[in-house]
């Protein structure tokens, strides 16, 4: 299906259009990304919607496993800072941290200094 066509399936609810649209990986039958510009995109949405550490960890590993660095994956986090603002870049960082295996425990200390 042409990706104008998806959309306007997609702008009317079309229910085939959407249930692929939301079927996960590889199911879509449309457009497609390259399996590391999937997953960031993926962890992308999932840091600007609020997940869980949990999902945000299960999206870390499928992006690692497909070539993406820790430097790209804390740079998701930089690039939808923008468009979900502060509180949400700061209530996604602990949790992306977490999920790449940072300990920041010790993070507030580093802001009181020596």
């Amino acid at each position: 299906m042409q990706p104008d066509e998806l959309l306007r399936r997609l702008a009317l609810n079309d229910e085939r259009a959407v249930g692929r649209a939301t079927a996960g990986r590889g199911a879509s039958g449309g457009p497609t990304l390259d399996a590391r510009s999937e997953s960031l995109v993926r962890l992308g949405a999932l840091l600007s919607v609020g997940a869980t550490t949990a999902s945000c960890r299960a999206e870390v590993d499928v992006a690692r496993a497909a070539g993406a660095s820790d430097e790209e994956l804390v740079g998701v986090l930089m690039a939808v800072g923008p468009a979900v603002g502060v509180a949400r870049v700061v209530s996604a960082a602990p949790r992306l941290a977490l999920a790449l295996d940072y300990d920041i425990e010790d993070a507030d200390v580093a802001w009181e200094g020596p």
